[in-house]
């Protein structure tokens, strides 16, 4: 789902608003997806 759609589903005026209150989310998820490649990638080497 785009950030627009998103935005609009929630009822947000902006999409900054919506981007500033989710925004700790996506930090996150890209944290445990780096996390996770470690692991994958650290028997190959």
């Amino acid at each position: 789902m785009s950030m627009k759609e998103l935005q609009e589903r929630l009822g947000h005026g902006s999409e900054r608003i919506t981007s500033d209150v989710y925004a700790h989310v996506s930090k996150k998820m890209e944290q445990v997806a780096i996390e996770k490649f470690e692991e994958q990638t650290k028997n190959l080497f």
